[in-house]
C-alpha cells in the first residue's frame, strides 16, 4: 500500500495533521518520499514514530530517478507500506507526490490517501466565496507587468464564470502580490487572504477590496492563500 500522508500546516503551532485512527498506518512506514526533507523530519516528529527517525528511509522525490521511483512502487506492491509526504497539507495537491502516485496507478499498486489539512481547501470553506466553482492556480506570474496583467484576466474569468480564483505565493512577496490586487482588482470584487491555517493565530478575513484599501492585510512572511471573487 502505498498511503498519501498530510503533513501540518502552522509553522508556528503545528498539530498533529491525521486522525488518531490513522496513526498505525503511519507509523508502519519506514519509506518516506518527500517533497524535501528537512520539513519532512519536523513533521515526523508529531507521529509518535515507533524507530527514531533517523532511521527512516526519507527520499526527495526530485532526486529519484525512473528506475528509482518505480522500484519503491514495486516494494509497495510486493506489501511494503511507502509513504509520501509534502512540506505542508495534503500529498499530491500543488505537490510532486502526484508523480509517484501516477506512477503508481501506471503500475497497479493501490494507494491510500489519508484524511488530512489542505490549506486550499481550508482557505475556501473559510472564505464565503464561491465554492461551487473555483480555480487553483498555484503561483501567478513572477514579472509584475505579467502579473498584473494576469490577475486582470483571472477577474474577468472570475465575473464570467462566478468561479473563485485561487493562488499561493512565496512568503517573502507577500506584500508585492498584495499590493497588486489591490491595484488591479476592481474595487468591490472580494478578496480573501488566510494565513497559518490550523494554527493558534489562524487568519482568515473576507473584504472587498475597497474595504481592504483602508487596512491592508499584514500576513508578514507567513505562507498565504489569496482568492477573490468578483462582483
Amino acid at each position: 500500500m502505498l498511503y498519501l500522508v498530510p503533513s501540518p500546516l502552522s509553522q508556528k503551532t503545528p498539530k498533529l495533521p491525521v486522525l488518531a485512527a490513522d496513526l498505525p498506518k503511519v507509523q508502519q512506514c519506514k519509506v518516506w518520499l518527500v517533497e524535501n526533507a528537512k520539513p519532512a523530519r519536523a513533521a515526523l516528529s508529531h507521529f509518535n514514530m515507533p524507530v527514531a527517525i533517523r532511521d527512516l528511509g526519507i527520499f526527495e522525490i526530485a532526486q529519484l530517478d525512473a528506475e528509482q521511483r518505480k522500484k519503491f512502487i514495486e516494494q509497495s506492491k510486493a506489501g511494503e507500506p511507502i509513504a509520501i509526504m509534502s512540506d505542508a497539507g495534503c500529498p499530491g495537491v500543488a505537490d510532486p507526490g502526484a508523480e509517484i502516485v501516477a506512477l503508481a496507478h501506471k503500475l497497479a499498486c493501490p494507494v491510500y490517501p489519508l484524511v488530512g489539512p489542505s490549506s486550499i481547501l481550508l482557505a475556501l470553506m473559510g472564505s464565503g466565496l464561491n465554492g461551487q466553482n473555483f480555480r487553483f492556480y498555484g503561483y501567478p506570474p513572477l514579472e509584475p507587468a505579467q502579473r498584473d496583467t494576469w490577475i486582470k484576466q483571472t477577474e474577468k474569468e472570475s465575473k464570467a464564470q462566478k468561479c473563485t480564483q485561487i493562488v499561493i505565493e512565496t512568503p517573502f512577496r507577500n506584500e508585492k502580490l498584495i499590493e497588486a490586487l489591490l491595484k488591479q482588482l476592481s474595487s468591490d470584487t472580494l478578496l480573501c487572504v488566510a494565513w497559518d491555517l490550523t494554527g493558534d493565530e489562524q487568519h482568515i478575513h473576507t473584504q472587498t477590496v475597497e474595504q481592504w484599501k483602508k487596512q491592508p492585510p499584514s500576513p508578514g512572511k507567513a505562507p498565504c492563500l489569496f482568492l477573490w471573487l468578483a462582483s
